[in-house]
């Protein structure tokens, strides 16, 4: 008992802190937001945390590559590693609502409308700032992303003269990775405070006219989690890989459920990779795109969202040409929606403009994506180790994790 206590201590507190947060939130109401200054104290440092990684742990992953050649191949594994999990997670809801329609007997307010609709359609512009400051921002990763690739490829061309800024950036990595497991600490309180908030503000809206949609995202999303994540560590390390990912995968799950956020959890999501023994080179550079651009999560919410409103305004969504609309908007919006600015409004213009649903559509979309955001933000973040476990077996071959353990063991020795 006392050494399953010492190895999952962590998990554990986190877990509780949530359970007691959710049971606070239920009783307290809306009250519970009053809670909200210390919930952002913690979220607000893992922010602070998330660009010096980028920065440090990218730079120090690619600048120690041998040849560009392998950079190629991890960024091609990932761009189709990222379409077809997100083809695959908007099929499971496609099939569901096939079967259950999300919509039936939901009787909405659809007089509402929505004003001041903000959102770049640039989608280039997203990949760089006009302002070398604005790069270190985390509304800005993906610029900040681009520009450490460039960054990186400097410093190997220039050679000797670049070691010492690689040996330098290598020895801040190291030293941020400790900084986040300090910010950790104090991780049960600040995520069983958010899970009162969320469980206070939208507990009621759960048992609304909106039950059915969401206890059937709900249940796609828990067996595509459980589908998606044994099935990428499988094909990544076979059984010994699939044991190790949902050994370490508690942390980074929960963080991800308390905080609805992507960029907060991908300095724990990092910590896990390197549980995991997934290589820097492969890591490094996986886990930061995919926190921006790789949402299963993302896919399955804009599937549901689509046969919801083709139910409630009277659409048949049962076609072939509205369900490879869905799958084909599904998989561009979410790639957006974490990566240019207002890119949640840009998602919803994106379905109204491809399905002709009025505007009024809106805050119906918005109140669907908020309350199921934070499992769908789980599916998000989890997945991104899942596929960077793919991605080490396609660029270091099937055995990439005994190789790891053992240059462990010898460098131990």
């Amino acid at each position: 008992m006392k050494t399953l206590w010492n190895t999952y201590k962590s998990s554990i507190l986190l877990l509780a802190s949530m359970l007691l947060g959710g049971i606070i939130g239920f009783f307290w109401g809306e009250g519970a937001q009053v809670l909200q200054p210390v919930a952002d104290i913690f979220l607000n440092l893992l922010y602070c945390c998330v660009v010096p990684l980028i920065f440090c742990s990218l730079t120090s992953a690619i600048a120690k590559m041998e040849n560009l050649a392998k950079l190629k191949k991890i960024l091609l594994a990932f761009l189709v590693g990222t379409i077809v999990t997100g083809i695959i997670a908007c099929l499971f809801m496609v099939v569901t609502c096939l079967i259950f329609d999300p919509g039936k007997g939901a009787v909405l307010d659809l007089t509402q409308d929505v004003e001041n609709i903000e959102g770049s359609m640039n989608f280039l512009g997203m990949f760089t700032v006009n302002d070398f400051p604005l790069l270190f921002s985390k509304s800005n990763l993906m610029a900040l992303i681009v520009f450490t690739i460039i960054f990186s490829i400097a410093i190997i061309m220039s050679g000797e003269k670049g070691k010492p800024i690689l040996k330098l950036i290598d020895s801040l990595s190291e030293i941020i990775i400790k900084v986040i497991g300090i910010v950790m600490k104090i991780a049960p309180i600040g995520l069983g405070c958010y899970f009162a908030i969320l469980i206070g503000q939208y507990g009621e809206q759960v048992i609304g006219p909106l039950s059915r949609a969401l206890l059937i995202y709900l249940c796609v999303v828990i067996i595509y989690f459980v589908f998606s994540q044994t099935a990428m560590a499988y094909i990544g390390a076979g059984t010994k890989g699939v044991k190790k990912w949902w050994q370490t995968s508690l942390p980074s799950t929960l963080t991800a459920l308390g905080t609805c956020s992507s960029a907060a959890t991908l300095p724990v999501n990092i910590i896990q990779a390197k549980e995991l023994g997934i290589p820097d080179d492969v890591a490094d550079i996986t886990i930061p795109l995919g926190a921006n651009l790789h949402k299963d999560g993302a896919c399955i919410i804009q599937i549901l969202k689509i046969a919801f409103l083709c139910s409630v305004f009277g659409m048949t969504y049962a076609t072939p040409k509205n369900i490879i609309l869905s799958i084909v908007v599904s998989i561009v919006a979410s790639i957006v929606m974490g990566a240019i600015p207002a890119g949640g409004y840009v998602a919803e213009i994106f379905i109204i403009s491809a399905f002709g649903f009025p505007t009024v559509a809106i805050p119906i979309m918005v109140l669907i994506g908020t309350i199921t955001d934070p499992p769908a933000t789980v599916v998000n973040v989890t997945g991104d180790t899942g596929l960077a476990m793919v991605i080490a077996r396609f660029v270091e071959g099937k055995n990439w994790m005994n190789d790891k353990e053992q240059t462990k063991q010898s460098l131990k020795i």
